[in-house]
């Protein structure tokens, strides 16, 4: 891949991440609306003050109008509240999920930097393991000039750096696989809810005998990884020279198991703190969202706010106006804005609400993160999946070219039932209505996919051109009639069968059908 089609996959990728998140606003914003109630109140304020000069005399105007703008002002700061509220509890929520996202990526870090010591170990381990390969001819030349003593040391000293080496790798994959674990548990308690939470609550007592198990196991690995090797090497039936080969190769194959089990954790936990990142960037995008929805709500309560006062205002000079018509108009001005204000102040605040929901639902899915339900992340199956798909193009070969293979040791009239098994099989693939007749367009369709030559195909769609109908269509009858008489002059194309579909009918049958 090129420099340039490799910038077109990522630009293409980042695009499909925007128009996801453009869908995600969408669905968020579409949701909410204003309620009922709210509806029934601001409408009420408006009808009552735009009535109020025909029921009312001047003392009562004087305080009922400005009373009905005060009531949809005071409409419009409760949504502000309200909604100012969900946004900080978003915000909040936001935060802690990034707060768990940042440790387990800390604990994450802590176990990679344990991990390094393994490699290390392991390379130790089968570098003396190889020595210990070179040490009986190093001994045979130098037999004469050193004593039995020093031989036996010499002989030891391989099998002891190995399984050294094979211990210290068994305590850091300990360790590591501990962080590991402490990654991949953050954020399980914490955002779990009051139905799931006793499964990650342990009690004092039970989070010191834990913590007292760990340590045991972390010493029983130690003794498990220095004893086996010396073990092996006691009991093998063979000179102290081949002993020692047999413990420092026992040594280097447990340290390369160690090796392959912390790599294993270390995948699972990668993986894990992956999810909580993402799903801490996805709370934080909605907490967002929020936050620019309810950034309106101030100025709405402002303008609500101005309403009430110009409505007071208004009221004063209603005694100067001659008719009641003006009087109900001016009366009902300003409560009728500062209504629509605080509907839209409705609308954001449950926009917000909406959003503080989805902070709240995709927060949640990092206690689902925790080591027990993380069941469907597998190293194992990660890497069968990538050899799936390495072996899957030649696969598609190999099955190819046995088609073809089969293709040519088929007799011909085998040849010709099979070819019209997969031309009516294709030919009802194009018959959508299932009359059993098609159009000269998807006659042509047909042809084309039929793997003939061009000079074939021209002929073949002349051919029928000539034998539809004349509605310009063609039945399956005429149409395999044509087939056939071209297969009879030059045999059916072999990239016929070069599809992938499952064969309704076995080769076998066929052949034994056209024998009968």
């Amino acid at each position: 891949v090129s420099e340039n089609e490799r910038k077109n996959q990522v630009g293409l990728a980042l695009k499909r991440l925007q128009t996801d998140m453009l869908l995600l606003d969408k669905a968020a914003g579409a949701r909410p609306r204003i309620s009922s109630t709210s509806l029934i109140v601001l409408s009420a304020t408006v009808l009552v003050a735009g009535a109020s000069p025909f029921l009312f005399t001047e003392k009562i105007i004087e305080v009922l109008v400005p009373s009905m703008s005060a009531l949809s002002a005071a409409i419009g700061l409760s949504a502000e509240y309200t909604g100012k509220v969900e946004v900080a509890r978003g915000k909040e929520i936001a935060a802690l999920t990034l707060q768990a996202a940042s440790e387990s990526e800390a604990f994450l870090a802590q176990a990679e930097r344990v991990k390094t010591v393994v490699p290390l170990c392991v390379g130790i381990s089968t570098t003396f393991s190889a020595f210990a390969l070179l040490v009986p001819d190093f001994v045979s030349e130098m037999s004469s000039g050193i004593a039995d003593q020093a031989i036996t040391e010499i002989y030891l000293v391989c099998p002891l750096f190995a399984v050294l080496g094979a211990a210290v790798a068994s305590l850091a994959t300990q360790e590591s696989i501990a962080l590991a674990s402490s990654a991949i548990g953050v954020g399980a308690r914490r955002f779990a809810s009051s139905e799931t939470v006793g499964r990650s609550w342990l009690s004092s007592t039970e989070q010191i005998e834990r913590s007292s198990s760990r340590t045991q196991g972390k010493w029983l690995s130690f003794v498990l990884s220095v004893l086996p090797a010396p073990l092996l090497g006691v009991v093998y039936p063979a000179p102290l020279s081949f002993k020692a080969i047999v413990a420092a190769a026992s040594a280097a194959a447990q340290a390369a198991y160690s090796l392959a089990r912390v790599e294993y954790t270390i995948a699972r936990a990668a993986d894990a703190v992956a999810l909580k990142s993402r799903t801490a960037a996805i709370s934080d995008t909605y907490a967002n969202q929020g936050a620019r929805a309810g950034a309106i709500l101030p100025f709405t309560s402002a303008i609500s706010g101005l309403c009430a006062a110009l409505t007071v205002a208004v009221v004063e000079f209603l005694p100067l106006v001659e008719t009641t018509v003006l009087q109900s108009l001016g009366s009902c001005l300003f409560p009728a804005v500062g209504a629509l204000v605080a509907a839209a102040a409705s609308v954001c605040m449950a926009r917000c609400e909406v959003d503080a929901a989805a902070v709240n639902a995709a927060a949640s899915q990092i206690a689902s993160s925790s080591d027990d339900d993380l069941t469907e992340i597998s190293p194992v199956r990660s890497v069968l999946e990538l050899v799936r798909l390495i072996l899957r193009p030649p696969y598609a070969k190999a099955l190819a070219l046995f088609r073809r293979l089969r293709w040519q040791l088929l007799p011909s009239r085998a040849r010709v039932a099979l070819a019209e098994d997969e031309l009516r099989y294709r030919f009802e693939l194009i018959d959508i209505n299932g009359d059993g007749r098609i159009s000269g367009d998807e006659v042509k369709e047909v042809i084309l996919r039929l793997g003939l030559s061009d000079r074939r195909t021209r002929r073949v769609l002349r051919d029928a051109a000539q034998v539809t109908s004349t509605d310009g269509s063609l039945s399956f009858e005429r149409f395999r009639k044509l087939m056939n008489k071209e297969w009879d002059q030059h045999g059916p194309p072999t990239e016929l069968l070069g599809t992938t579909r499952v064969r309704r009918e076995p080769v076998t049958k066929i052949t034994n059908r056209v024998a009968v």
